[in-house]
């Protein structure tokens, strides 16, 4: 039922540091929109990680899980799921939401940190689940981007539930699991505020870390900027894509060369100019970025957005909205512009603003990378580390 890390290498030689760390995963080194990895890997450089086990569900438990989702039996009646809501995506989310996934993590997560042999002064999970007790003398950190309360306010098709007892009982376990916190790490100070807000913690122990990216294999060079727009999203809906397209459409009829280029998701869409490639590599998604000249994700709802981070990286000023995190990244009118949620007009117009002035590309492109040089997974690290060594 759980699972060790397999086929990603760490630094092992810092066994003289004082935090012997523990990590935790939700969804494996994979996952976490690939930020496990590259915390693990950081953090592996730094202090002694004794291990990374990932807890998810397997075997009949993840089946049987997966079945309370679809078919639920409270006293003698039978709730199934129409079978318009069994085949899209918010159902697949839904199984997540009922506290017997939940509690089964928890005790696997429990007996896995009873078989560990080595001494360990500090447990790191991604996110809020397994919802652990407090252990010997050890230090519980959680990292987390989102909460259930956010979700309900900013992106409603990621609270959904069966019925108000799991949302009620979820609620509850993810309150008592910030408490049992020794300390909460969040990527945003937006998440930090509802933690403390909705969830009762004390903000003594709430501690913005952000999220980061690598600027190791991504050189500070010279840029050529032209006529090229990037979106970079999966869930294509939520991230904007559509506000996008339409204002791309206005965009059009003042600068005829545009080009907008959809990656990560496969919209049916046929409109001139708008060249759709779905996923891509890791070194295809670079090569992307060092083309274009202006990314643009204009979200309903964004928990964070690490593709900020790689855009600036790559020098282009960057289009998001004041929804969620994103002001937090992007500096309106230094690094890029900030513009309301479902506004394509407003959109259009930032996008025109900065294709008719390539001097003010490149100014807040430059500017883009200045930034993000805080925004590193070492500075993550560093954060972490002087919490790590207040609590020690």
């Amino acid at each position: 039922m759980f699972k060790s890390k397999q086929d990603i290498k760490f630094n092992r030689t810092n066994m003289n540091k004082k935090c012997n760390i523990i990590g935790i995963t939700s969804g494996g080194l994979k996952g976490f929109s690939g930020v496990n990895a590259k915390l693990f890997a950081t953090i592996s450089k730094e202090h002694n990680l004794i291990d990374v086990v990932d807890n998810r569900l397997s075997g009949i438990w993840k089946y049987y899980n997966a079945l309370y989702c679809f078919v639920k039996v409270p006293g003698f009646r039978k709730y199934i799921h129409p079978i318009n809501e069994i085949y899209n995506r918010s159902v697949a989310s839904c199984r997540f939401r009922n506290m017997y996934y939940v509690l089964k993590r928890t005790q696997a997560a429990e007996k896995a940190l009873n078989y560990v042999k080595e001494d360990y002064n500090i447990i790191l999970q991604t996110g809020w689940v397994p919802c652990l007790s407090k252990r010997n003398n050890s230090i519980r950190c959680i990292y987390t981007d989102f909460t259930i309360k956010l979700s309900e306010r900013e992106i409603p098709q990621w609270a959904k539930f069966l019925n108000i007892h799991d949302r009620n009982r979820w609620f509850e376990m993810e309150r008592l699991s910030y408490q049992n916190a020794d300390v909460v790490f969040t990527l945003s100070n937006h998440t930090r505020q509802s933690i403390i807000c909705d969830y009762g913690v004390d903000e003594s122990k709430v501690v913005t870390v952000y999220g980061g990216v690598d600027l190791s294999n991504i050189p500070n060079i010279e840029k050529n900027y032209s006529n090229i727009i990037l979106f970079v999203g999966i869930d294509f809906e939520r991230k904007g894509g559509f506000v996008l397209l339409e204002a791309f459409q206005v965009v059009k009829t003042q600068m005829k060369n545009a080009k907008l280029v959809i990656v990560g998701s496969k919209p049916d869409i046929s409109i001139e100019g708008v060249d759709v490639r779905g996923f891509v590599s890791e070194t295809e998604k670079y090569k992307l970025y060092s083309d274009a000249s202006i990314f643009v994700m204009p979200s309903i709802g964004e928990p964070f957005g690490l593709v900020f981070l790689e855009a600036m990286a790559y020098k282009l000023p960057c289009i998001g909205t004041t929804a969620g995190a994103m002001p937090e990244i992007i500096v309106n009118g230094e690094t890029g512009f900030l513009v309301e949620p479902n506004n394509p007009g407003q959109l259009a117009q930032k996008i025109i603003c900065l294709m008719e002035n390539k001097d003010l590309m490149e100014k807040m492109g430059s500017e883009g990378r200045k930034r993000v040089e805080n925004f590193t997974w070492e500075k993550v690290v560093e954060r972490m580390t002087l919490e790590f060594e207040k609590r020690i």
